[in-house]
């Protein structure tokens, strides 16, 4: 029986492992913290070839990348966003920078989709990442800004973070 995400989100799981890999180092290094090996990681990259990778080895994978690049292609797949359930104290200043250069992608890609006036699937694919990146940049900003609340206390934002 084929499920009826399995034509329609392989390309993107295929790309989320592909990055994945790219982001642990290459196949070679995706090989040594992983179960499987150099092929494999090729074919489960690779959208000519068949086979998907397995949910243990996308968790190694997401894992050493420290973000979830693979699992939040599968979230995606069944209509879900991944948020992390502990966002951290992060710096303010970065977060709203990458709010700005998130949201500036979103929007560029939302004008793009909706020049025709309407929101076809491939492109919801395409967007909903966009969104969802925006999303937790915005969650982590607003963390900082609870916690000064709650603290009563200044947040001191970092050079960098600030720009600088």
């Amino acid at each position: 029986m084929t499920s009826p995400y399995s034509h329609r989100f392989v390309p993107s799981l295929k790309t989320a492992t592909k990055q994945a890999v790219e982001h642990v180092g290459g196949i070679d290094a995706a090989a040594t913290i992983s179960r499987v090996g150099r092929t494999q990681f090729s074919d489960y990259s690779n959208r000519q070839r068949d086979g998907m990778v397995p949910v243990d080895v996308a968790l190694d994978l997401d894992h050493c990348a420290e973000k979830p690049l693979i699992l939040a292609a599968m979230a995606q797949a069944l209509g879900y966003v991944v948020i992390p359930m502990h966002i951290g104290p992060g710096d303010f200043g970065s977060d709203m920078s990458e709010v700005a250069i998130s949201s500036g992608d979103a929007v560029s890609t939302a004008m793009r989709v909706l020049a025709d006036n309407q929101i076809d699937p491939p492109e919801a694919d395409e967007i909903a990442p966009k969104l969802s990146r925006t999303i937790h940049a915005l969650q982590r900003a607003l963390s900082i800004v609870h916690e000064v609340q709650k603290s009563g206390q200044s947040y001191m934002v970092s050079a960098k973070g600030a720009g600088a």
